[in-house]
């Protein structure tokens, strides 16, 4: 019988999901929290990230399925070197990410955050203009990035009554997009959003797309979020447009670096900044989804095991 190593910390209740799916088709090894013992002898390993040293002991290892969207916590090159298969669970918190993007723009519109501190230190807006709050009714949203997330706001912009511009490799419309622009017009995609949201995975051609150009392509009223990766967009580029007045603000969710052990989120301060609205990457971080991924994860291993191609996979050239 195969062994599947699941590099993961999870709740008895995350372990039964694996085991209703998988229980009797695979022994199952979960991670001890100590060392990598046992994976030497799997065949099979579930998890987000593995060292590379994990990697060069793990012989056996011919599948590793991640239970999430992304693969970048990965060191792709050396399973790819070795021949291993990788798979994603991406999609499967597709609505929980596109709601929390949703959060993120209507506290930025309604501007929530300030008034709720406003208010507990006994301040009260006057009904004046300079206080007028942002509609999402109306306005456009433009989309990076169109795969399952992005499609998942595109739905919900429209119950908003949103225009809905997208950006994605092949610019064809659907139901949901208004206007869809390839890669190539990326700034003019950009220069009509009154919000924009990044839902793009971190990939070689995907570092730093947005950059100071992009950025000043944009209305200065304008809102950018980011559910995607951090370095999508360049740090830097990021900072001068916040605090030189390029764009109104932004929601972030995802960061360059990761507290505790990498510092702060934004080298530079970014999450610091008043036009900020900040949260710890959990955009997809709901039990429902959670119980999605390792579902999707576990029948994809079965899939697997029964000689099938598992979904999303991997490759050199298509790393998401």
């Amino acid at each position: 019988m195969e062994r599947l190593f699941v590099y993961l910390r999870l709740a008895e209740w995350e372990k039964r999901i694996i085991e209703d799916v998988l229980g009797e088709k695979i022994e199952i090894l979960y991670w001890s929290g100590a060392d990598f013992s046992g994976l030497e002898d799997s065949s099979i390993a579930m998890a987000v990230t593995l060292p590379r040293e994990a990697i060069e002991r793990a012989g056996k290892l011919k599948f590793v399925q991640v239970p999430a969207a992304g693969a970048d916590n990965l060191d792709l090159e050396a399973l790819f070197d070795r021949n291993v298969m990788v798979a994603t669970a991406k999609g499967c918190n597709a609505r929980a990410v596109a709601e929390h993007a949703f959060a993120l723009m209507l506290s930025l519109a309604k501007k929530i955050v300030e008034q709720d501190l406003e208010v507990k230190n006994g301040k009260w807006r006057s009904y004046t203009e300079e206080n007028f709050l942002l509609d999402l009714e109306g306005s456009t949203l433009t989309i990076v990035g169109y795969g399952n997330i992005g499609r998942e706001i595109a739905r919900i912009a429209k119950a908003f009554n949103m225009k809905v511009v997208a950006v994605k490799k092949n610019p064809e419309r659907d139901e949901y997009c208004d206007e869809c622009y390839g890669q190539d017009k990326l700034k003019e995609a950009l220069s009509q959003a009154d919000y924009a949201v990044i839902a793009l995975p971190l990939t070689r051609e995907t570092r730093g797309l947005i950059g100071e150009e992009e950025l000043k392509s944009m209305k200065k009223t304008a809102y950018i979020i980011n559910i995607g990766r951090g370095p999508v967009i360049d740090e830097n580029a990021l900072y001068k447009a916040l605090t030189q007045g390029w764009i109104a603000g932004a929601g972030i969710d995802v960061w360059w670096t990761y507290p505790p052990s990498q510092g702060y989120p934004s080298s530079i301060g970014v999450h610091r900044l008043p036009n900020v609205i900040a949260t710890p990457h959990k955009a997809g971080w709901t039990k429902r989804s959670r119980e999605k991924c390792l579902r999707f994860a576990a029948e994809n291993i079965a899939r697997y095991l029964r000689g099938e191609k598992p979904l999303n996979i991997l490759t050199r050239s298509r790393e998401y």
